[in-house]
């Protein structure tokens, strides 16, 4: 999942690569839509109603109404190209100008190529485990997880195919136990938040954080899976430490999960 400094590095490199020449009529268009820049400045695109899907075809249809639909509809789709492989991106819905938001607010409601490119990514994820629970539900946590956190509406959308596929997975299997989802929902969350704090703490561009991430999050999984494999022995030594450190502090009050010598595990 892309932070918003590497979603912003991102979007500049395909605006740059992926920008489409107006022509004469798109240009119109484009700058119609720009009208009331001044409302709201870089952030202008959520409070005009011109750049909504609706709000910027209807101001196609009334900027340009000399040519047929099929023209209108080659300058309305490359002028809405162009702002939405930006950083901002195009809203979904058209907010209330005269009310103070969050800047987390204002990027929950703009969507861009970036956010897409990212959810593309998660499905081919959910693809190559079609027919593991497991690894949807660890997918579908990490997406989720990290979408929460930038206010990216895409991911969960892409997720929510991978928990249903999951739930009918689960459902078809002779053990229909949905508690066989927890561990891989924490394996998700662990690895998705093992990531937004690394990347966060690790200085670099878009590409350094692309390489840590992956690399952060085949740490991760294998230190899980190790962890798996030897949760036995570190049950015992985690048991063992909680005795020691009650030996080592009578005076103060029992920790409620430590064991008595002797308890089974």
């Amino acid at each position: 999942m892309l932070s918003w400094k590497d979603n912003s590095e991102f979007s500049e490199w395909l605006t740059t690569h992926l920008s489409a020449k107006l022509d004469a009529n798109a240009k119109i268009l484009s700058q119609a839509m720009d009208t009331d820049y001044n409302l709201g400045s870089n952030w202008h695109r959520i409070y005009d109603g011109r750049h909504t899907i609706a709000g910027s075809w209807k101001l196609a249809r009334e900027s340009l109404p000399d040519l047929n639909a099929l023209d209108q509809l080659g300058a309305w789709a490359n002028s809405y190209w162009n702002d939405f492989i930006t950083t901002r991106g195009m809203p979904i819905i058209t907010l209330d100008h005269a009310r103070e938001l969050d800047q987390y607010f204002k990027h929950l409601d703009c969507v861009n190529l970036a956010q897409v490119i990212g959810g593309g990514a998660y499905g081919i994820s959910i693809y190559c485990n079609w027919n593991d629970p497991a690894k949807l539900v660890a997918s579908a946590t990490a997406s989720d997880c990290s979408a929460f956190v930038y206010a990216n509406v895409v991911a969960p959308l892409v997720s929510v195919i991978a928990l249903g596929r999951a739930y009918y997975l689960i459902r078809q299997s002779e053990q229909a136990d949905l508690q066989r989802l927890i561990e891989p929902a924490l394996k998700g969350l662990s690895r998705s938040g093992t990531t937004i704090l690394l990347i966060t703490i690790i200085p670099g561009g878009f590409l350094v954080h692309l390489s840590s991430g992956i690399i952060i999050s085949i740490a991760t999984g294998y230190v899980w899976e190790k962890g798996s494999e030897n949760k036995d022995a570190i049950f015992a030594a985690l048991k063992e430490s909680l005795e020691h450190l009650h030996a080592a502090t009578p005076q103060l009050p029992k920790l409620p999960f430590a064991f008595q010598k002797g308890d089974g595990a």
